[in-house]
């Protein structure tokens, strides 16, 4: 276990988040496995050094899967990669809620998720070689590679995701450190891995493999569309960890959003029952991930998509399949409404409840994302020559679904304070425990009258929480009187602990007052003191994002917005190359017949 940093930095202390053994284990593990497939692929007179060891693992991956080898260690490389990305990923975002921020680039978690973006990037490469030096027949012909046309999306996503790390250090350099999932480099990076399930299952109809081809053939379709779930709500995480800094109207969004792509594509692709089969698992695994375990910050998964697979069920059943665009509107509008229901139950449970002052929000922004999502799930399924027989999505189609899934994400992005006044009265109730890790400091009960008295009525919530102290403390504001709300429990107010009180209503007005600072000297930032006061709300990001600056690089935020925005034009763009090459007609330069997964018995990885 080591020490975080000082004092003064405002993460003094030891946590299991430091500790290199997570990243460490899976290291080794991923050494022994390599070792073994090496052992186990026969070695070839052909194979041509320093790569013929690349060459032989795959072979030892086609002889244990049925699956192609640059196949098998493309899917394989990236889905390993995935799991060092999310363990990194986990504790990063748990040490800064938890802890505050960090000293140096290389900590553990960063150490994590730069090696899985790494390892996203190396799977398209290695897929790549041993294409080649299998003599692969389909895809592009570069520079004396034959580069499968499925390396395209995941190689794109491995160069997006990696060049965010160094651009990440730049911004911070720039601005200081913001303690926020949301930011354009940290997207660059989640949104890499979170595409990645998808890419690694393109790879799987690339090789024209069907799940019936053998146990590993189904495993692995299975386990590619429960990461696509599982990815496409990786961003949510603010709302996981609770301490969301974007409107709350963005959760049930892209909930609706994830459930359209990927429900209806693992319904197109894998059949009848299978979406819904899919998600009781993926209903299961966030069943056992609830709660603390080993860190410092509880989390709470936001999506279970459990109506929202009976809705496009229901929906193949009663209308069919064969116009697939009938169908993703079907399915969308079955999502964005009792898909919505059932996440509406599971979420009044949430960090931050939802209750009826979201509905209008959620319900229309809830329908269009779905409907955009399912669109374009109905268009990545057009890469599986053996899925259900239907109609393919046309170009309108595809244009109109990253049209709907882009208009109401950029219209709630920005954010106000409303002209709100907060009296707070701080009532002391002693040494307390706070946390997951049950941290001792003086707590008290807060009590806010807020002018206007009916500021608060129609809130999204209403909130008093600490953060940055050795965990994360969540305090419901209960109305006790007209215009005068108080804490269900104490929260802390001293230490390191940051405590404010925060208030989210109307579509996208997230405001907050301080409660207790600590003195910052490293940052400039002086002691907010815990007493009672009188105090304008304002925006929270000056609370929340306490160590940012302006900086004297004010170009910079136009240039790395606009490389995010064009980085994910280019995955788009890549993955509807992909799709449409892969799902095409085979053609006389593709060879004369399907291709096929070569026979385990035999130890060539091309044929």
């Amino acid at each position: 276990m080591l020490v975080l940093a000082t004092e003064a930095s405002g993460t003094l202390g030891g946590s299991a988040l430091a500790s290199w053994t997570p990243i460490t284990t899976l290291l080794v593990a991923y050494a022994v496995v390599v070792a073994m497939l090496w052992w186990r692929g026969d070695p070839a007179d052909g194979d041509k050094a320093p790569l013929g060891a690349l060459q032989r693992i795959g072979r030892g991956l086609t002889r244990t899967t049925g699956i192609p080898g640059w196949a098998a260690i493309a899917i394989g490389q990236s889905l390993f990669a995935l799991l060092v990305a999310g363990v990194g990923f986990y504790s990063d975002v748990a040490w800064h809620i938890a802890l505050g921020r960090d000293e140096q680039l290389f900590t553990a978690p960063h150490a994590g998720i730069l090696l899985g973006l790494l390892g996203i990037l190396s799977a398209a490469v290695f897929g790549t070689i041993v294409a080649t030096l299998d003599g692969w027949e389909r895809g592009w012909r570069v520079a004396g590679f034959r580069v499968p046309w499925s390396m395209l999306p995941l190689g794109a996503l491995g160069i997006g995701a990696v060049s965010g790390f160094p651009m990440d250090e730049v911004w911070h350099q720039a601005f200081g450190v913001d303690v926020t999932m949301w930011s354009p480099t940290h997207m660059l990076m989640i949104m890499g891995a979170s595409f990645t399930g998808l890419a690694g299952w393109l790879v799987l109809a690339d090789t024209g493999i069907r799940p019936s081809h053998s146990r590993w053939a189904a495993f692995l379709h299975g386990l590619a569309a429960w990461l696509t779930l599982q990815g496409l709500v990786a961003s949510q995480g603010e709302f996981s960890f609770g301490v969301p800094q974007f409107a709350q109207v963005f959760q049930p969004m892209l909930i609706s959003l994830a459930a359209g792509i990927g429900l209806v594509a693992i319904r197109l692709v894998l059949g009848p029952g299978r979406a819904l089969l899919i998600t009781v698992v993926y209903a299961l695994t966030q069943a056992v991930q609830l709660g603390p375990g080993d860190g410092p910050v509880e989390t709470r998964h936001g999506a279970t998509f459990l109506a929202s697979a009976i809705a496009v069920e229901a929906v193949a059943r009663l209308a069919g399949t064969a116009d697939r665009t009938r169908f993703a509107v079907g399915a969308g509008l079955g999502i964005g409404t009792l898909g919505l229901a059932g996440e509406w139950v599971w979420n009044t449970g949430a960090h931050q409840a939802w209750n009826t002052s979201l509905l209008p929000y959620a319900v229309v922004t809830s329908v269009v994302a779905a409907i955009g999502g399912a669109l374009l799930g109905a268009g990545f399924a057009g890469a599986f020559r053996f899925a259900v027989p239907g109609r393919h999505i046309g170009t309108t189609a595809l244009v109109a679904g990253v049209v709907l899934t882009a208009l109401p994400v950029l219209w709630f992005l920005p954010r106000d304070a409303g002209d709100v006044t907060a009296d707070i009265t701080l009532e002391r109730v002693g040494t307390t425990t706070f946390g997951v890790d049950q941290v001792e400091a003086e707590g008290a009960v807060v009590t806010v009258a807020l002018t206007p008295a009916d500021a608060a009525d129609d809130a999204h919530w209403f909130q008093a929480t600490s953060w940055q102290g050795g965990g994360l403390v969540l305090q419901d504001m209960v109305e006790i009187e007209p215009g005068v709300w108080r804490s269900e429990g104490p929260v802390p107010v001293e230490g390191l602990w940051k405590s404010l009180v925060r208030l989210h209503r109307g579509g996208s007005q997230l405001m907050a007052a301080p409660i207790w600072f600590p003195d910052d000297p490293e940052i400039g930032e002086p002691e907010i003191p815990a007493v009672d006061r009188r105090i304008e709300m304002g925006p929270e990001t000056q609370y929340l994002l306490r160590e940012t600056e302006e900086g004297d690089l004010p170009w910079l935020v136009p240039v790395v917005h606009g490389y995010l925005a064009l980085t994910v034009l280019g995955w788009l763009v890549a993955f509807v190359v992909g799709v449409r090459r892969i799902g095409a007609p085979i053609g006389p330069e593709d060879g004369a017949r399907e291709p096929r997964a070569p026979s385990r018995r035999r130890t060539g990885a091309g044929a």
